[in-house]
Parts: C-alpha cells; sequence; structure tokens
C-alpha cells in the first residue's frame, strides 16, 4: 500500500460507493439529473427502475433529447441496463408551415 493512502486523511477514499446504491435511490438520482438537463427538463419522460435496470417511457421533441436522456441513465451510479422506449414526436409549425418533402 502507497504511504499517502496510510495518512488519516485518505481513510475516506473509497468508501463513498461501498455497495449498489438501491433501486429508488438510482431513480432520484436520475430524475434529478434530468430535470437539471436543458435538453429534458421539459419533457414528458417517465423513469422506472427495477433491479438496477431502468425503464424510460415517454415522449421526447427530437431524438437528440431522447438520447440525453439515455446517457443519463447510463451514467448514473448503480444502473446495470437501460431500456430506452422514449418515443419521438416531432412537432410540426402551426398551420402546416415549414419543411415539405417535395
Amino acid at each position: 500500500m502507497r504511504r499517502e493512502l496510510e495518512d488519516p486523511d485518505y481513510r475516506w477514499f473509497g468508501l463513498s460507493w461501498a455497495g449498489r446504491p438501491e433501486d429508488r435511490e438510482m431513480r432520484s438520482f436520475l430524475l434529478d439529473r434530468l430535470r437539471e438537463n436543458p435538453l429534458t427538463r421539459r419533457e414528458d419522460i417517465r423513469v422506472g427502475v427495477e433491479r438496477g435496470e431502468v425503464t424510460l417511457t415517454g415522449q421526447a421533441s427530437s431524438p437528440l433529447v431522447r438520447r440525453s436522456a439515455d446517457d443519463d441513465a447510463w451514467i448514473t451510479p448503480g444502473v446495470t441496463e437501460v431500456h430506452n422506449h422514449i418515443r419521438v414526436v416531432m412537432i410540426r409549425p402551426a398551420g402546416g408551415e415549414g419543411p415539405q418533402a417535395a
């Protein structure tokens, strides 16, 4: 063992996540991340966690939002699998204006 780790100031090192977080803790952490993320905060995204597996459902306004929610789920501590069932629903401008296929 390196001498620095024997120092009392380093005894805490590596102890913060001694075990896997519970499902409710993972869900809470992920919901906080989704609320703080500027891409996902106004989207209709629901989160379920069971035995470390996250299931995302709901609707997103773009593929980028869907991917951002997926990324947030994967970086949540304790997550072992992510099932992303978020549907992308493109919002059309009022009056049918905007890009049209030829």
